[in-house]
């Protein structure tokens, strides 16, 4: 199921209302239905999206969404075609980058230090 870890960070970054509003026009009402019960309680979200919105990118707070949504198909294998309907629709990220160095295609963080990409590093 790695295939779900791009969804989950977007998930994290943009929130379910902001991900249902773009690029998911077209997903079922009860695909969406499906999906808020296992992350939100009382149209709040739960502890493991919270967590997750707070860090996207971390691996075991994706983890911990990706094991919710493996134990809910589990107990349900109906289930498995919402998750389907989501990867299906899934916009497509791609990055292509060529003759290229010094390139970041990421956030960096580093933690209160400079940071420079270029072929000058060093020579100040």
């Amino acid at each position: 199921m790695a295939i779900i870890t791009p969804f989950l960070i977007e998930l994290g970054k943009k929130g379910i209302e902001k991900f249902t509003e773009k690029g998911f026009e077209s997903i079922s009402e009860g695909t969406i239905n499906w999906f808020k019960t296992l992350f939100f309680k009382d149209d709040k979200p739960k502890k493991a999206l919270l967590e997750l919105q707070q860090e996207p990118e971390n691996k075991e707070k994706q983890n911990i969404a990706k094991a919710i949504i493996e134990n809910s198909i589990e107990d349900n294998p109906e289930f498995e075609k919402f998750l389907k309907e989501i990867l299906e629709k899934l916009p497509k990220v791609e990055s292509t980058i060529t003759n290229s160095k010094n390139v970041n295609t990421g956030n960096i963080n580093s933690g209160g230090g400079n940071i420079q990409l270029g072929d000058n590093y060093g020579n100040l």
